[in-house]
């Protein structure tokens, strides 16, 4: 039975995109979703660059609306874990305007160290824990998984301009950050000469410390410095082109 529900949604979901309108459960509704409708129907298309995509499917808030609308968005998808590498390519498989790239993002560093969950042990550890992969060796003790099923793992970095040359990406429409802490390290380090994405889109958690206060309260003065405004939620911070909203 619940297979065949699955189906029904998946079919009654694809029927209602196709003729140009969308169905979104009440109580998932925010900011962040309409904002990329309006900016796909004001332009006609949509491209974006994903920093920190994990499988490309769960907890994130891109899949479902970049899988319905495949022949009109373009993105690239930036991991560094192999094995969730692996299964972000997997779930991009079936749409070739996607891009997935295993690589981490840093400003300086060729090389970093990345602290995740044992792959051997994430069976037996909440689904969510698959998330807290990060630079930072102490990150796991903020939602206080156990230092034990941490293991350490090298993986290779190339900047944000260095990634925009790769693939020669000279407008953006957004720019989607998860990089469990240091997502305003790389905000911080945009060249908003070279290119300004109508919408950044990046975790805060503040009340859990995965960007202090003052790092938050200066990562949205800048941001503020550059033209944007920005729509605050309990995990993300949607930052937009003030002028956005009157072109869609």
């Amino acid at each position: 039975m619940r297979k065949l529900l699955s189906h029904l949604q998946e079919s009654l979901l694809s029927l209602v995109n196709k003729f140009g309108y969308r169905l979104t459960v009440i109580d998932r509704i925010s900011f962040f979703e309409p904002l990329l409708y309006s900016l796909l129907k004001a332009n006609g298309d949509l491209s974006f660059v994903q920093i920190g995509a994990n499988d490309g499917k769960q907890f994130d808030a891109l899949y479902r609306f970049v899988t319905l609308n495949h022949k009109k968005v373009s993105g690239i998808v930036v991991e560094p874990v192999k094995d969730y590498f692996e299964e972000l390519t997997f779930n991009y498989r079936n749409f070739p305007n996607i891009i997935p790239v295993n690589v981490a993002i840093h400003r300086s560093e060729k090389y970093m160290t990345m602290y995740r969950v044992d792959p051997a042990k994430q069976r037996h550890l909440p689904d969510w824990t698959k998330g807290i992969a990060s630079f930072n060796l102490h990150h796991h003790e903020l939602s206080k998984t156990p230092a034990e099923v941490m293991i350490q793992e090298e993986v290779a970095c190339i900047s944000l301009d260095e990634l925009l040359d790769q693939y020669q990406i000279e407008t953006l429409d957004l720019l989607q950050i998860d990089t469990e802490g240091y997502d305003a390290e790389i905000i911080r380090h945009i060249d908003f000469k070279r290119i300004k994405p109508a919408v950044i889109r990046f975790e805060h958690r503040v009340p859990s410390r995965i960007m202090s206060e003052d790092t938050f309260s200066k990562t949205v003065e800048m941001l503020h410095e550059q033209g944007y405004e920005l729509a605050i939620e309990p995990h993300d911070a949607t930052a937009y082109q003030r002028d956005i909203l009157f072109a869609c």
